[in-house]
């Protein structure tokens, strides 16, 4: 009986061999062929070819393909094959992915989804400890930036452009990840998962806001227990989700190490960005009754100052309230608390007595909290005003009396007209609508400058500055305007003009000028009624009213003119412009105001700019060839 036993069970398992062996050559009969292919949705051709050295290295070696792939008796019968089903073995991981983010979006219809052959192979599946599996660590930033390391798949999930991959890679994470994929460190699934990979929305998710410090903790042991006794945690719990935690401070996929230059979270960053980006807000503050100038503060004490100018020694925000315990200042165990702050202090500074542990690094309402320093600021502040503002009225007075002496000296000399009255009056003109452009300009650019406040005190705000700044501007344009006729429709228009183009005899009379004045020739060159020096400042105007007019037309209309061009018209002509503008007041203050009030021969003034004249002797000495042919001119 026991024979015959052994051969009915050798009978049942050959007939199942042989049954099972023949399904797997009735399906390779057409799934061996390369060309086979089928069709999805009438319009893509997708190959159906099975490598069969593939799939006998794989681990799936043993099994029929019936066992994932349901088709039936009579298939191909030209209707859809359902996708494999891996849940006949993995049912533990199918329930998990089925409630990921990659299952919910792949069971409502978004086939580009990750799914179980996307992430583990087809027929070439792997075990995790291969080398070659797409889910070893070797291979598992290819695998996962196959699909979010590529823009056209990330926009239909909402993703972002940024590459979490390449951000990953260039981590401190991913370097260590990089060049040791058995290294204990994070990767893609240590913080993400790998089957149920939730929504951060989900309460279960890893990296769920609260969840965050756990899954960080997972490593960082000892920051997560600091990080659960600090203020912040406790925000967090109570659900106030503005409260930071190990991703808002450090980052997510680019963590860099944490005094690198690269990483937000170095000393000289903290003050300046990271803390700030939330305690230099007035409405985050005011939500929880904190002051948002604190930072402010800071910047303006000794150790805000040092590390702006790249002291590693000098305190900063972590400094005193420690990296992830950060506590309340009325908590007993804080570093700020009043009974702690000199230990703290004691850190940086030897012998720290109580007074000191106590000085405001915050200073912000003096008045009310030392009344003694705000008497001294306030007398000071007057101090500052009556004596600087006494030697300027001195000096001025000093000054103005050697103006009047020079113009009573030249006013009884003889005088020739250089320029017609009506001339100066637009020289006048110019200078004002000059400086307007100037302040209103550079007020729009620097609104936190201490100038531009003053000027906002006294009421100028954005409406009068736009307004005063176009007036100036449509003034600059009428002036060259009247210029440029009188260069058109006046002989000494005509002849002026003339006088300004360049010529070979200005680079001759520039070497020899500063040949004179390098003391290596006795000879000044002899100039005409314009030399080098004014050409190039009345061609640098010419040129400059063309451009600001043309870039400044373009900012005050911008929807006209953009209708006849591209798109980066307009961000260029506002760097034009800003530069320009920066290029001619410099020009003026260096190279004008030089030749009409700090030259030598001209101090303390010029007064041509007055009433047009020029004193006879100091025509002859400027301008030798205009007076020559001036007296020439007289004597004919």
């Amino acid at each position: 009986m026991r024979k015959f036993y052994i051969l009915l069970f050798f009978l049942l398992s050959s007939y199942s061999f042989s049954t099972l062996f023949a399904q797997d050559l009735t399906c390779l009969d057409c799934h061996q062929e390369h060309s086979l292919t089928k069709s999805i949705n009438d319009s893509t051709e997708v190959s159906v070819y099975v490598d069969t050295t593939q799939l006998a290295q794989s681990v799936h070696a043993d099994l029929e393909c019936t066992d994932c792939h349901a088709v039936g008796a009579d298939h191909p019968n030209g209707g859809p094959v359902p996708d494999p089903t891996c849940s006949n073995c993995h049912d533990d991981e199918q329930e998990d992915y089925a409630k990921s983010i990659h299952g919910k979006a792949y069971s409502n219809g978004n086939k580009t989804a990750a799914n179980c052959w996307s992430c583990h192979g087809a027929h070439n599946i792997r075990a995790q400890d291969d080398s070659t599996s797409m889910v070893n660590n070797r291979n598992l930033l290819t695998t996962c930036g196959s699909c979010h390391s590529r823009p056209d798949i990330m926009k239909q999930f909402g993703g972002h452009a940024v590459d979490p991959v390449a951000a990953f890679k260039e981590s401190i994470h991913g370097k260590i990840f990089t060049e040791d994929p058995e290294a204990p460190v994070a990767n893609c699934v240590a913080c993400h998962g790998s089957h149920a990979i939730l929504p951060v929305i989900e309460p279960e998710a890893k990296l769920n806001k609260l969840n965050i410090p756990k899954t960080c903790g997972a490593c960082h042991v000892e920051e997560e227990k600091e990080y659960y006794q600090s203020i912040h945690w406790d925000a967090l719990r109570r659900g106030h989700y503005e409260a930071p935690v190990c991703t808002d401070c450090h980052g997510e996929h680019n963590i860099h190490l944490a005094e690198g230059a690269k990483s937000v979270t170095n000393p000289k960053l903290q003050a300046t960005k990271l803390c700030a980006s939330c305690h230099s807000s007035p409405s985050l503050m005011g939500k929880f009754g904190l002051d948002p100038h604190r930072l402010d503060s800071y910047m303006k004490t000794y150790h805000g100052l040092a590390v702006l100018k790249g002291s590693p020694r000098a305190a900063t925000c972590t400094s005193c309230h420690e990296v992830h315990a950060i506590r309340s200042s009325t908590d007993s165990l804080s570093t700020v608390f009043v009974g702690n702050r000199q230990k703290t202090c004691g850190q940086c500074h030897q012998n720290v007595s109580k007074d000191f542990a106590n000085i405001d690094v915050h200073p912000v309402t003096l008045k009310g909290r030392n009344p003694v320093a705000y008497f001294f600021k306030i007398m000071y502040t007057w101090m500052i005003i009556l004596v600087i503002g006494g030697m300027f009225l001195h000096n001025f007075i000093i000054l103005f009396y050697y103006i009047r002496q020079k113009w009573n000296t030249e006013k009884n000399e003889p005088r020739y007209q250089r320029f017609q009255r009506g001339e100066v009056y637009e020289h006048f003109l110019l200078f004002l609508a000059f400086f307007f452009l100037a302040v209103t300009g550079f007020a729009l650019k620097f609104p936190n400058a201490g100038w531009v406040k003053l000027l906002v005190s006294i009421g100028m705000d954005e409406t009068v500055r736009s307004v005063v700044h176009r007036i100036a501007a449509v003034t600059l344009a009428i002036l060259s305007l009247i210029q440029l006729y009188r260069f058109v429709m006046t002989h000494k228009g005509r002849k002026d003009f003339l006088s300004l183009i360049p010529t070979r005899d200005d680079l001759t009379q520039i070497y020899q000028n500063l040949r004179f004045y390098l003391g290596l020739s006795k000879t000044r060159p002899k100039f005409g009624r314009y030399d080098y020096a004014a050409k190039a400042e009345y061609l640098a105007l010419m040129w400059g009213n063309m451009v600001m007019g043309l870039t400044g037309f373009t900012l005050w209309f911008p929807e006209i003119v953009m209708r006849y061009s591209p798109t980066w018209v307009f961000e260029t002509f506002q760097v034009i412009h800003y530069f320009e503008a920066w290029l001619a007041v410099l020009a003026i203050l260096v190279w004008h105001m030089f030749f009409v009030i700090f030259h030598p021969e001209k101090y303390p003034m010029d007064f041509t700019w007055i009433d047009g004249k020029i004193a006879e002797e100091e025509f002859k000495h400027e301008h030798p060839l205009e007076y020559k042919e001036l007296i020439e001119n007289k004597e004919k």
